[in-house]
């Protein structure tokens, strides 16, 4: 069975994100996006086996010297959209920026819940921070 428009392929229980290639990924982000306030791919090479499905390998980047195409450091601020896990990673460490096409429903609940949360802590107090 396929889902997520046949992005992901059943393997047993889990899923296998199929994405090793970067076609579901905008067109050379790894080295000419900015990653800051997008969704990116997190590289199955990174992680274990048994973490590789979708709710492991969908992040939102906050920031980080990471986050430009031409980085002075290399990490980026992250919270997974799976489970809102905030961590660092580096720009290495993924494969590139999703296309807003192929962000399964979930992931854009989980999204839309985690820049909510960030516009207001930006408009508290009657001022707006930008």
């Amino acid at each position: 069975m396929l889902c997520l428009k046949g992005i992901f392929l059943p393997l047993g229980q889990a899923f296998f994100f199929a994405w090793a290639r970067t076609e579901h990924c905008e067109p050379n982000s790894w080295e000419d996006l900015d990653y800051e306030g997008t969704v990116l791919v997190l590289s199955p090479d990174t992680l274990r086996e048994s973490c590789w499905s979708q709710e492991n390998q969908l992040w939102y980047a906050h920031d980080g010297f990471g986050c430009h195409p031409h980085p002075i450091g290399r990490s980026i601020r992250c919270t997974c959209l799976g489970d809102g896990e905030h961590t660092r990673w580096n720009r290495t460490d993924f494969i590139g920026v999703l296309k807003e096409e192929c962000l399964p429903q979930w992931a854009a609940e989980a999204l839309s819940k985690l820049t909510e949360g960030k516009e207001q802590s930006h408009t508290q107090g009657g001022m707006t921070m930008q």
